[in-house]
């Protein structure tokens, strides 16, 4: 099998590994697409992992992975998995040799049954991959909107997280307001509202039920506390090494901050039936597509390029 791997801080190759051994509670997986998450894998590579001090290499990143089971393990029920299935990998195995993290961008898996992820038919590979940031984006909106109500939410940055956040909220009945400084981002959202932050616009100030820090920029911090009303809401929904914020106009909002973490096993559901219902819309967010057998020009498009929202690696 190949694999993408990390050796070092901004160091990348492309490396053919040992497949781990059948067990027969496997599943084989042969890959077809993966993506490039770019928060999570940029501070990876950058070797400045939050809530990892003890980040290592060699390691193989990587944790959206859309491909086909080809083996079967005698003990697997077919009811769970057959050959020809579809399934998403939130990550692989441990692979001997390589720090145990990620370990998505691989040709080919051997997985315990109860790791991948069925991908349901009227949901394309392409879609498929945005699953574990939809769920993620599920995760951080899914207690936002009560019934009967309709609070103005605004979500600052339109990266995956962002769009998937505003589109489901928008879902949801929500009045959504979508803002970043990059147009082509703000122009293939879905919302009821666009800003485009530059020189001569602004967001708006106390203005807000809710704000969804989405941008994982620690700076739009105080961006987001301004444009909330009094006793506004602050969710953050990105991944940060330190979060810093002034505290004053905070106080005298008296505003509600939290974080939202890793999604479960209902945002995955949740987000299965929302890909399926949007996948035609969705399938426009996935913005390049590149060959894996180049990962150094992958991933500069991926975590350089300001047009690049998602990119697809074909194995």
């Amino acid at each position: 099998m190949d694999a993408i791997v990390f050796y070092a801080p901004h160091e990348i190759g492309l490396q053919s590994i040992p497949l781990p051994p059948m067990t027969p509670t496997s599943v084989r997986v042969a890959t077809k697409l993966t993506s490039i998450s770019a928060g999570t894998e940029r501070m990876t590579l950058e070797g400045r992992l939050p809530g990892m001090p003890q980040l290592r290499y060699p390691l193989i990143p990587g944790y959206e992975n859309v491909g086909e089971v080809i083996e079967v393990g005698a003990d697997v029920d077919p009811a769970q998995f057959q050959v020809g299935d579809r399934v998403f990998l939130p990550g692989t195995v441990r692979y001997e040799g390589f720090f145990s993290v990620f370990g998505g961008q691989v040709s080919e898996s051997v997985n315990d049954a109860k790791r991948p992820i069925k991908v349901p038919a009227g949901i394309s590979n392409e879609t498929a991959l945005l699953l574990a940031l939809g769920a993620t984006a599920h995760h951080g909106i899914r207690d936002l909107v009560a019934p009967g109500t309709r609070p103005s939410i605004l979500v600052l940055g339109q990266g995956i997280v962002g769009q998937l956040a505003a589109r489901m909220l928008t879902q949801y009945g929500a009045e959504v307001t979508i803002a970043d400084t990059i147009p082509f981002r703000v122009g293939l959202g879905e919302a009821d509202h666009f800003i485009v932050v530059n020189q001569e616009t602004d967001i708006p100030s106390d203005s807000f039920d809710v704000v969804i820090e989405a941008t994982g920029n620690v700076g739009c911090f105080d961006t987001a506390v301004r444009a909330l009303k009094k006793h506004g809401h602050l969710r953050s929904l990105g991944f940060y090494e330190d979060v810093r914020f002034a505290f004053g106009p905070a106080f005298i909002k008296e505003i509600r901050l939290d974080i939202a973490g890793e999604w479960d096993a209902a945002d995955m559901a949740a987000t299965l039936r929302f890909l399926a219902d949007h996948d035609a819309a969705l399938h426009q967010l996935i913005t390049h597509q590149l060959p894996a057998r180049d990962p150094n020009r992958a991933y500069t498009v991926a975590l350089r390029d300001p047009e690049c929202l998602k990119i697809a690696l074909t194995w």
